[in-house]
């Protein structure tokens, strides 16, 4: 375990091991080990393999989930920033996740074309011997395409989907459950941090943009992805159609709303994606096709539309932003050199400067 990485998130100094079980911990056998500070009286257990680093707010849901680890949990004041109506809105979207990757987890070889997509406009070849930081790293898809790529990862998840990328990515990336918001790391430490997806969910995406930006080394990249508000207006309509449905979906039970997803994505697909496919196929359709609603989902199993509708009807917030919008939000968090691309979304780039903002110097 890297836990030379890590850091305590009350006084900020180094961690040291003090307890290793005498077999291999899981989530149902307690903890396999204690990270306990060595300034401070602060203690983290390390959970079937990953370490979780949360501040007292969240430590009574670790307690829940971990009973046999409560004993070295403890509820220790680690630092808490949180309003209690944004504390409630971050344990609703992590366990929704949780449930969602524990689901539809599975890695899937489309995923490494996907991978490339987000990752523009960075090469996948060129992720090679960076330190790379990926914040709300859900199933752990993308930490793991960035190891095979041959970066050194460290993949963070508040919720208990960070289990369940511990069992997708091989043993050479740190998994750390961890708020976004809170990290516990040493500033500036990572040559890239991304976050795909997840910034648009959270109370704050601003606060939490400029929590995770902290982390870039000078010269860095901060890499994310963030829902596009659409320009035309029937799309718009159709989003706010989506947007008061939601008011009562992420009231329902998950499995409910994991059921109600299948005669969903079924009619989606067989109006839209299957046509879609059909269609591309031939010279005179590619045109149509194109235009299409959903056409991305053409490249995948009839599992993954399923998946993306449980996410788009259990996440409690969901924000949408102009091209303009996303570029101001990374300017405003201090980045340069921003690049905003489309896929389906915006994908945003920008570069943490090499030397401190001046006083009265406009940002980029």
């Amino acid at each position: 375990m890297q836990a030379t990485r890590l850091r305590c998130l009350v006084c900020r100094d180094t961690l040291k091991l003090v307890f290793v079980a005498d077999r291999p911990g899981y989530p149902d056998l307690g903890p396999d080990a204690i990270l306990a500070c060595t300034a401070c009286s602060a203690r983290y257990p390390v959970i079937g393999g990953t370490p979780r680093m949360l501040p007292s707010e969240h430590r009574e849901r670790l307690r829940s989930a971990y009973p046999l680890a409560a004993r070295v949990i403890g509820m220790e004041n680690v630092g808490s920033s949180d309003l209690d109506g944004d504390l409630a809105v971050k344990q609703r979207t992590a366990d929704s996740f949780a449930y969602e990757w524990q689901q539809f987890g599975e890695l899937r070889d489309e995923w490494s074309k996907n991978f490339a997509a987000y990752m523009r406009p960075h090469s996948v070849r060129g992720l090679a011997g960076l330190s790379i930081l990926d914040v709300g790293a859900g199933s752990g898809r993308h930490s793991f395409h960035a190891a095979q790529a041959g970066a050194d990862v460290v993949a963070v998840d508040l919720g208990a989907s960070i289990d369940v990328a511990r069992r997708n990515l091989p043993a050479t990336v740190l998994t750390v459950q961890a708020d976004a918001e809170r990290l516990p790391f040493e500033p500036a430490g990572f040559d890239i941090v991304m976050s795909i997806g997840v910034l648009h969910h959270l109370p704050d995406p601003q606060r939490a943009l400029r929590s995770i930006a902290r982390h870039a080394r000078p010269g860095g990249h901060v890499h994310v992805y963030l829902y596009w508000l659409p320009e035309q207006r029937w799309q718009r309509a159709l989003l706010d159609v989506v947007a008061a449905v939601r008011r009562a979906t992420v009231r329902l039970p998950h499995p409910v709303l994991h059921a109600l997803c299948f005669p969903l994505a079924a009619g989606l697909h067989a109006v839209f994606v299957a046509p879609g496919r059909v269609l591309r196929h031939r010279p005179r359709g590619r045109r149509l096709a194109d235009a299409l609603p959903l056409k991305t989902y053409a490249d995948y199993p009839f599992a993954v539309l399923v998946n993306d509708q449980f996410d788009r009807f259990s996440a409690p917030l969901e924000r949408r932003y102009t091209a303009e919008e996303v570029r101001r939000a990374l300017c405003d968090a201090d980045l340069e050199d921003v690049v905003v691309l489309p896929n389906h979304g915006w994908i945003a780039d920008g570069r943490a400067a090499t030397s401190p903002r001046a006083a009265g110097t406009p940002r980029a």
